[in-house]
């Protein structure tokens, strides 16, 4: 190598003159990016149904989807978890395959997968590394209590990021939220359930007495109107027979008459 790099100089200097120019014009157009474009062949399908349990959204939402897209062309993985009101599968695809084409297939296939009518309209998502978060920041204040810090950036930094030109979304964990247990007492429950009870039950069988009472007086006036009845009609057949007799008593006298 020296002996033909002294023979031929200006090959070599040639040579080298043509690596720093193309190192020079590679280095000048040579763009820089923290994130640069990449294609992830993985999609996620998220499902809502609201009011369900985990086993509930396993069985009826989650095993069904993954059953009607498992069988699509290019589909490595499968993977999926059920939560409560909602469930996700994630789907690997080959390095290879078309992402316009198979997000596509997906929607054809999902069209096809019967679910219940509480369920909301699947959602496909192809990751990117758009998707992905740039930026990560803590917050700390002095003299703030942990709820007090978490309505402080809640209200004060959040709006603050998403005022920010170019910021896409803020998403927030570590939140302390105030809730309210409440925890019932059994033991005075069945108390309380007994106590109505009986209270129900003796108001029940003196409404049941006064109720067997007013059936026994409304027999017995039936029993005696029904007396009353037979008495009146006997009574009516006996003036019948009476006035049928002086009819004719009053036939004979005016015959005897005429």
């Amino acid at each position: 190598m020296p002996k033909f790099s002294v023979k031929r100089p200006y090959f070599v200097i040639v040579a080298v003159l043509v690596l720093t120019v193309l190192g020079i014009a590679g280095y000048t157009k040579m763009t820089t990016d923290l994130l640069p474009e990449m294609n992830l062949p993985y999609v996620v399908i998220v499902t809502t149904y609201t009011g369900a349990s985990p086993q509930e959204v396993e069985n009826d939402v989650v095993s069904p989807i993954e059953d009607g897209v498992s069988t699509i062309n290019g589909v490595e993985n499968v993977s999926s978890t059920s939560s409560e009101n909602y469930g996700t599968v994630m789907l690997e695809f080959e390095e290879d395959t078309n992402m316009d084409s198979a997000m596509v297939k997906l929607s054809s296939a999902l069209n096809q997968v019967t679910l219940p009518e509480e369920c909301g309209e699947p959602m496909l998502m192809e990751i990117s590394m758009d998707m992905l978060a740039t930026l990560y920041a803590s917050v700390t204040y002095d003299g703030l209590e942990k709820n007090e810090l978490s309505d402080y950036v809640k209200e004060e930094v959040i709006p603050e990021i998403e005022r920010t030109g170019g910021v896409a979304s803020v998403s927030v964990a570590g939140m302390i939220e105030d809730s309210i247990e409440v925890r019932l007492d059994q033991d005075k429950i069945d108390k309380i359930n007994e106590d109505i009870l009986e209270t129900t039950s003796d108001a029940l069988k003196k409404a049941k007495k006064k109720l067997y009472k007013a059936e026994k007086k409304l027999e017995d006036a039936t029993k005696e109107l029904e007396e009353k009845e037979d008495d009146l009609t006997d009574q009516q057949k006996d003036k019948s027979d009476e006035m049928a007799k002086y009819t004719k008593l009053m036939n004979q006298a005016v015959a005897t008459l005429a």
